[in-house]
This record gives structure tokens, C-alpha cells and sequence, in this order.
């Protein structure tokens, strides 16, 4: 930050030399017009220069860019879905279980963050949300952190998301883990521990699924097994299930597609991959990474 700062400064400098040598201009016959001209885009560039350092995120810079290009303004709606995805690994293959909102693909354990009933209040007063119109809200998703907002207004809602402390959030992550792998009787535990990998965050980009500009938040974490727990998630090796599918790095990077036995159809989610231990290099490393959590399930 201070390095930042430093070259802010630095470029200050140079523009207040440049308006100097500006007003010097003006002495000059047609030098009041040439200067004027000159000052309005040195402005406007410096401004745009800032920008361009203090945006050190993928998503702060394409959202820049995007209303630079005219493609959005501060009033475009931005759809948000954030949500955390355990990596379970069983020697080289990952446990995913079969999403049951429609696509039926396989995915890793995870969900989109519940938000409370006051929180809820907060957030339409803050930042006028709205309900994502995209999939409809039952029980099972109503407070998701799922959600529709004004341009304008996602840096500060995204800043609000991570000093917010009355919701759902990385220190306890029981909830999904819970109904996907406990209540559906795939293995019968009563305590976990995992670590928290980091984020990924993709661009503010047009979504060709829902039509909408929209950005994806997903916090990574790993499960960290006791030695009885390992031999529980080893037995579902032998174990094939419709429930659930063991599958290895190559196979969730060609998203089950296997042209050698003819299996042409998409059977893995695409944001499956995030999960894989070879793309952890890629993870955001916020506030809390490496750290273990233990919770009750």
C-alpha cells in the first residue's frame, strides 16, 4: 500500500509540472485553447491512471473497464452468487455429489452463504438488493446469498460481505456438509476439520447462462479427515452410489467427458475444478487462509 501510495504521489507531481508548463502555454498566440484541451485530458488521464493502480483485483479491473467500454453503467443490474466449496480427496480421486436443482451434474459438497433475517434488512436498506430472478426460491434457497444490485453499489456490498459477522462464513461451514453427505447417509459423522485454501472470484462478466452481468464468489476449503475418517471416505471406493462419484483431476477437468468409451455428455460441474489441488495457486488469499477450523456437524 505504501508503494501505492508512493507512485500516486509521483504522478501528482508530474501533472502539476505538466499544469505549469500549461499555464505557460497560455502566453502563447491560441495558447488559452491549446491549454484548455491540454488540461481536460491530462485530467481525465490521470484520473483513469489512479484507477488503473488502486484496481488491483481481476474483478475491480474488468468492472472498470466494462463502464469505461459504455457496456454498463452505474445503474446496470449485477447479479451476485457467493457461496464455499469443500475439497474432500480420497487418494487422487475428489468426492462429488449429484446436484439435485436440475442439471443433475456432479459437484463438489458446497453451497451458496446464508444470510440472517436481519441481515437481510440491512442489505436492501444499504444496498437496495433484490431476489435473484434466475432460480427460483424455495425453502432451501431462500436467504442465499444470491442476489441482484445496481452496479454502483457492488464494490461496497463486496467489502460489507467480508467484515460482515451475523451470517454464514468460513469459521463454520457445517451446514452443506451436513445435509449432502450426513443426512443423505453417505457417512455418519459428528465433528470436522478443515482448512481454508482461499477464493476464487471470477471477472464481472456477461453471464450467457442467465443473460446478466454477474460475479462469482466461492471459498475454498479442504477437509482435513482423522484417521477414522479417512477409512470411512476410503470404503466409498467400493462403494458406487448414484449419490456421490469419485473422480480424478483429469476427469473434472474434461468434466466427465470421455471420448475413448464413447461418454460424450457433460457429467461434472464446471466449478468443480475450482476445488482441485493443482488450481490452488490461483485461489485469492484473503483474510484467514491456512487457517484449520473444527466444527460440529
Amino acid at each position: 500500500m505504501k508503494f501505492v501510495k508512493s507512485v500516486i504521489m509521483f504522478i501528482i507531481s508530474l501533472f502539476l509540472i505538466a499544469t505549469m508548463v500549461i499555464f505557460e502555454l497560455k502566453s502563447w498566440p491560441a495558447g488559452s485553447s491549446i491549454a484548455g484541451l491540454f488540461l481536460g485530458f491530462s485530467l481525465q488521464a490521470l484520473f483513469h491512471l489512479i484507477q488503473d493502480i488502486l484496481d488491483t483485483t481481476d474483478w475491480k479491473m474488468s468492472q472498470r473497464k466494462l463502464k469505461r467500454g459504455g457496456f454498463i453503467t452505474d445503474n446496470t443490474i449485477i447479479r451476485i452468487s457467493f457461496a464455499y466449496l469443500y475439497r474432500i480427496k480420497i487418494g487422487d480421486k475428489y468426492l462429488l455429489v449429484k446436484n439435485e436443482r436440475g442439471t443433475r451434474k456432479y459437484q463438489p459438497v458446497g453451497g451458496v452463504y446464508k444470510f440472517k433475517e436481519d441481515e437481510k434488512i440491512e442489505l436492501k436498506n444499504r444496498f437496495q438488493v433484490k431476489d435473484d430472478n434466475k432460480i427460483s426460491i424455495d425453502e432451501s434457497s431462500r436467504n442465499d446469498y444470491r442476489l441482484r444490485m445496481e452496479n454502483k453499489y457492488l464494490r461496497k456490498f463486496i467489502s460489507h460481505f467480508d467484515k460482515k459477522a451475523n451470517r454464514e462464513s468460513v469459521n463454520n461451514l457445517s451446514r452443506e456438509f451436513r445435509e449432502e453427505l450426513i443426512e443423505k447417509d453417505i457417512i455418519n459423522w459428528n465433528k470436522i476439520s478443515y482448512r481454508f485454501c482461499g477464493r476464487h472470484m471470477t471477472s464481472l462478466h456477461f453471464g450467457e447462462h442467465f443473460q446478466i452481468y454477474e460475479i462469482l464468489l466461492a471459498d475454498v476449503v479442504e477437509l482435513l479427515p482423522t484417521v477414522e475418517q479417512t477409512e470411512d471416505l476410503k470404503r466409498l471406493l467400493n462403494k458406487p452410489s448414484d449419490k456421490y462419484r469419485l473422480a480424478t483431476a483429469e476427469e473434472i477437468t474434461s468434466l466427465g467427458v470421455n471420448t475413448s468409451i464413447g461418454q460424450l455428455s457433460e457429467e461434472i460441474a464446471d466449478h468443480t475444478r475450482k476445488i482441485l489441488q493443482e488450481n490452488e495457486g490461483e485461489l485469492i488469499k484473503t483474510s484467514g487462509v491456512g487457517k484449520i477450523y473444527t466444527v460440529d456437524i
